[in-house]
């Protein structure tokens, strides 16, 4: 075999710069395609915050619009209902499963 001297040919530079080059490109793509994504999450989380906030708001909406005091109020001025002493129980508590509705 023969000894070339230390000098490197012109073909085997042009391929290790395009080797280089097609490493720094995927490189690249991968750190840009990370930082997409991580946008993307950004966004999903702010918007999950948002739809647990109005989660909580409808929540203590509904507390609100099925508290006793409400309901007896409008029993009475709508449908002329009069609450009789002790005809209410205290304490008693009526549960309904989600698969009764």
């Amino acid at each position: 075999m023969k000894k070339s001297n230390g000098r490197i040919s012109i073909f085997w530079a042009i391929i290790f710069f395009v080797i280089v080059s097609a490493i720094s490109v995927f490189l690249i793509n991968n750190i840009i395609t990370v930082n997409k994504l991580n946008r993307e999450i950004s966004d999903l989380k702010d918007n999950i915050s948002k739809v647990n906030q109005t989660n909580n708001s409808y929540r203590i909406e509904i507390e609100k619009l099925s508290s006793y005091d409400r309901i007896k109020k409008l029993a009475e001025e709508r449908l002329n209902m009069k609450v009789v002493e002790g005809s209410v129980r205290t304490g008693n508590k009526i549960i309904i499963k989600k698969s009764d509705m």
